[in-house]
């Protein structure tokens, strides 16, 4: 039974992470605490700092799509050099 429960929060879980077919990551994140990005809702850093007055939070970046841009970033430069030097 708890192993049917324990399933049952994971799919929840799971079911309430994924974003929209065709959805984009937002840009800013609310954090609370010290514990990951937080809510990625916002579109605007105002946005974010409206919702993170009086809550103690911080606005940071999407970390994935700091991610990404990292990523393209290094490919970009990769391409420059062909000689195969860092």
């Amino acid at each position: 039974m708890r192993v049917l429960i324990g399933m049952g929060a994971l799919l929840a879980i799971l079911a309430a992470d994924a974003l929209p077919a065709g959805a984009a990551p937002r840009p800013w994140c609310l954090r609370e605490g010290f514990s990951g990005p937080g809510n990625c809702l916002y579109q605007t850093f105002e946005q974010c700092m409206a919702s993170a007055r009086g809550t103690g939070g911080a606005c940071i970046e999407n970390t994935a799509i700091l991610w990404k841009r990292y990523n393209n970033t290094r490919a970009r430069q990769g391409q420059q050099r062909q000689d195969g030097r860092w």
